[in-house]
């Protein structure tokens, strides 16, 4: 039997429908309203701060100018006041506690996090070689560390979950940092384990190779929860995340811009330099068959006469000799594109460029030399790595910046008989107003401040 249409469930379906868009605009507009309520109060408290300032002028900055520090104090306060009003924006919830915010649970991590790093620095062959009485003392340190680590671990899972929303444990990025360092101490702790059962059960032909000790390099990096577990505040996590990205991207067309540089002079020193076969040798020498005793000493790259490079001597002659790498040094060579870019980048560290810059001098005319390594310098050497080096130090600044107006307390100035602190509460940013006397202040003054 087909089903029987009804009108009035559709209409009661539409109305539904309709409500739901009309809950949405209403709450978007009441967003837009507070952010533009945010705005204009933070507008305000700048605008009286520096008609107080320019009234005063006590600080010795020119009329109209405000310090930069209070500009920074109200545009922090913008943003967070703005973060929490904005979409998806809202306060989280509070973390309920768990036994990992014991005092004493801190103390037993930092213990763990500390004999995991002098375990990891005692285990090696030749430390094991010259004191093997460590072998089983390093095992157990292990195993107790990997347990309390593992024992953490579950105890975040069961508090935050696994997967299931944002806030879950391999959803965070240090637990998921903090994941894979267990992962290590699970391998590094198995890796022991065969290695003292190999002499205990010779039958099984257990075979150990000292490069599987590989596996224990990520471990040192436990240093990094050691510093964190030290270091407690809370992060302006908005702001540092928007900087963070920002910087990124800065460094990807540093990196970009450093990576084009070191191609191009790589094909420039193939086809300008090429392969530099051409020796100093004693006359009538074998090319085939040439020795060290047949070499110039130093070796001496040259050219034939009129090429403009270096002219051997007269008891000597320039040949080409068919050398192998190995037997001149893997250094310097343009011979081809990955040699050319290893040289490039020998040259650009500034460290033993000069003998690559000799030996094109003496194998080609000079200028071509002098040209081709003082633009190399010049946008290698100099011009990437100190936009680089800015980008950085700019990064740095502007996350001291952060943390000093996380750390210091805010005040703005209203006028001169009324003066409030910024201070940063559970439930957002709060005006808390300093002066007591209200019988000494205006009508005007009293009234901002029952506000």
């Amino acid at each position: 039997m087909p089903p029987i249409y009804s009108p009035v469930e559709d209409s009661d379906s539409g109305h539904r429908k309709q409500s739901l868009i009309v809950q949405q605009h209403e709450r978007r507009k009441s967003i837009s309203v507070a952010k533009a309520a945010v705005i204009s109060s933070a507008m305000l408290a700048r605008k009286d701060s520096l008609t107080n300032l320019n009234r005063v002028n006590t600080i010795g900055t020119p009329a109209g100018t405000m310090p930069s520090h209070i500009k920074r104090d109200s545009m922090a306060a913008i943003a967070d006041l703005l973060a929490a009003t904005s979409v998806g924006g809202a306060p989280k919830k509070k973390r309920k506690p768990s036994i990992l915010d014991n005092p004493n649970a801190e103390r037993l991590l930092k213990v763990a996090c500390i004999l995991s790093l002098v375990t990891v620095c005692m285990n090696t062959p030749k430390t094991l070689k010259i004191f093997p009485i460590l072998n089983y003392p390093i095992l157990v340190i292990d195993t107790i560390v990997t347990l309390i680590f593992t024992g953490e671990a579950l105890i975040r899972i069961n508090h935050m979950g696994l997967i299931q929303d944002h806030s879950s444990y391999l959803r965070d990025k240090w637990c998921e940092f903090d994941f894979v360092i267990l992962l290590f101490h699970w391998f590094s702790l198995l890796l022991h384990i065969y290695l003292n059962m190999s002499p205990l059960f010779p039958h099984l032909e257990l075979v150990y190779y000292d490069y599987f000790g590989i596996i224990r390099c990520i471990r040192p990096l436990i240093i990094i929860r050691f510093i964190r577990l030290l270091l407690k505040f809370k992060l302006p996590k908005n702001r540092i995340q928007q900087l963070l990205k920002r910087s990124s991207t800065q460094v990807q067309n540093v990196t970009v811009f450093f990576v084009f540089f070191m191609a191009l002079y790589a094909i420039m020193g193939i086809q300008l330099f090429g392969r530099m076969d051409y020796h100093c040798v004693v006359k009538n020498t074998n090319p085939k068959n040439v020795t060290i005793n047949d070499l110039a000493i130093p070796d001496t790259m040259c050219s034939q006469k009129g090429g403009g490079g270096y002219e051997c001597p007269d008891n000597m002659e320039c040949m080409k000799l068919d050398l192998s790498a190995k037997a001149e040094g893997f250094y310097g060579m343009f011979d081809h594109f990955g040699a050319s870019v290893f040289t490039v980048y020998l040259a650009a560290s500034e460290e033993g460029w000069v003998y690559v810059l000799y030996d094109c001098i003496d194998s080609m005319p000079s200028y071509v030399a002098f040209l081709y390594f003082i633009t190399l310098l010049f946008f290698l050497a100099w011009l990437v790595k100190n936009v680089f080096i800015a980008v950085i130090t700019e990064t740095f600044a502007e996350i001291r910046v952060q943390f000093s107006e996380m750390w210091t307390k805010k005040e703005v100035t209203i006028d001169d008989e009324l003066k409030q602190k910024i201070e940063k509460t559970e439930e957002g940013w709060r005006l808390i107003r300093l002066d007591a006397e209200l019988q000494h202040m205006s009508g005007r003054i009293k009234t901002l401040q029952r506000l």
